[in-house]
């Protein structure tokens, strides 16, 4: 049985680990018209800085979480931050060019894609039941904090330091990170070894695939995702407040602090009634925190206050959900948790990049679709709530 200090450290790191892949966006985006400055490069062509990241970090996902269910968790990660480091490191070269550090961020992302998978296998390595919502909320808690404090801490290094300090700064983040696993991370996958044969792989994803709880859960994890990358994060939202309501990129970046803060109070809420309700009650009540976001969204006038406070609610419903939905997919699946969270991890960015890609390809530009969006959205969580405990 593992030890409350053990248990404690094992959340620590996987914070610490989460948070790596939202610092890694997060710090550079400030300092992107800088780098073009820079290297002479067009404005176009310096967004690859994030792109090849990202192409990088997801499907590699899908490698990571077989690989720690064979191997091991720490070595995995181990090797993984090497490797990023690695990138990072080219990043940094004297005079590199845009073509070393679109290698660099590439080798990044390929290493970086460790810590989404494992992060959460290791948790739920250490935790079971009402002690795992309890971990992965804070890891949610954690995910949802990096967002937020990352490019103001990007924007601040880029302004007085030059671009080059937040590539600094992120080396010494994964350093520190590295060494800290090296000297006090032991192994918390002590179940069965899988196989790394190609063949057993596809199988285990594909029985994953196969069964009710996975895909139930699973689609409430992807969809309550999407619905904070549709809202909060990078997609219909900003085009309501900069385009129709006209704000400046700058005051929408101070109201947008706001739904972040709902999901940090979703969190919360997830940790202080946890041992009185069950995850699947609180799965069952979320969606409709979020079907009233919607409905307020349609009903009210389109103003910044009405608008910020409809997203604050759905965000308070995605904090409730997400950490549940999560603990709840991975609960049964000690000896596959890499697997799981890897393919749950990998079909999350899909949808969430389908659906946000739709959005914008059909014009889903204002207030009104908006709230269509997240009043559908709940309304299938709510379906799919019901899919997952066997009501239909």
């Amino acid at each position: 049985m593992a030890t409350s200090t053990s248990t404690t450290h094992t959340l620590i790191l996987a914070c610490l680990i989460v948070s790596m892949g939202q610092l890694s966006i997060g710090l550079l985006l400030p300092v992107l018209p800088a780098i073009s400055q820079t290297l002479a490069e067009d404005p176009d062509r310096i967004q690859w800085l994030i792109s090849a990241y990202l192409f990088a970090f997801g499907p590699v996902q899908l490698l990571y979480g077989p690989l720690s269910d064979a191997r091991g968790r720490r070595p995995v990660l181990l090797a993984g931050l090497a490797l990023a480091l690695l990138g990072v490191g080219l990043c940094l070269l004297p005079n590199a060019s845009f073509e070393w550090l679109l290698l660099g961020r590439l080798l990044q992302g390929l290493g970086a894609g460790c810590g989404a998978v494992v992060s959460r296998a290791m948790l739920r390595d250490r935790f079971e039941g009402a002690a795992l919502r309890n971990a992965l909320s804070y890891v949610a808690m954690a995910a949802a904090f990096t967002p937020i404090a990352a490019p103001a801490v990007g924007g601040i290094l880029g302004h007085h330091l030059g671009w080059k300090s937040v590539f600094v700064a992120m080396f010494i983040y994964l350093l520190g990170l590295w060494m800290l696993l090296l000297a006090g991370f032991k192994e918390t996958h002590h179940g069965e070894r899988r196989s790394m044969e190609l063949k057993s792989i596809i199988l285990n994803y594909l029985h994953l695939l196969g069964l009710r709880h996975f895909l139930g859960y699973g689609g409430m994890l992807w969809g309550q995702f999407s619905l904070m990358m549709v809202s909060v994060s990078v997609s219909v939202m900003p085009y309501v407040m900069q385009r129709q309501i006209g704000m400046s990129a700058a005051e929408y970046g101070s109201w947008a602090l706001l739904p972040a803060m709902g999901l940090l109070l979703g969190g919360i809420i997830n940790n202080r009634i946890q041992h009185r309700v069950s995850a699947e009650h609180m799965l069952r009540l979320s969606p409709f925190v979020q079907m009233s976001a919607g409905v307020w969204i349609l009903v009210m006038p389109l103003q910044p206050v009405w608008l910020i406070s409809a997203i604050f609610i759905q965000a308070l419903g995605n904090g409730m959900a997400f950490s549940n939905a999560m603990s709840r997919l991975l609960e049964p699946y000690r000896d596959l948790a890499g697997a799981a969270a890897a393919l749950s991890g990998a079909l999350q960015m899909l949808t969430a990049s389908l659906l946000t890609a739709g959005l914008v390809y059909y014009g889903v530009d204002t207030a009104f679709s908006l709230g269509l969006c997240i009043l559908s959205g709940a309304i299938l969580l709510k379906l799919l709530s019901w899919y997952a405990i066997g009501r239909f």
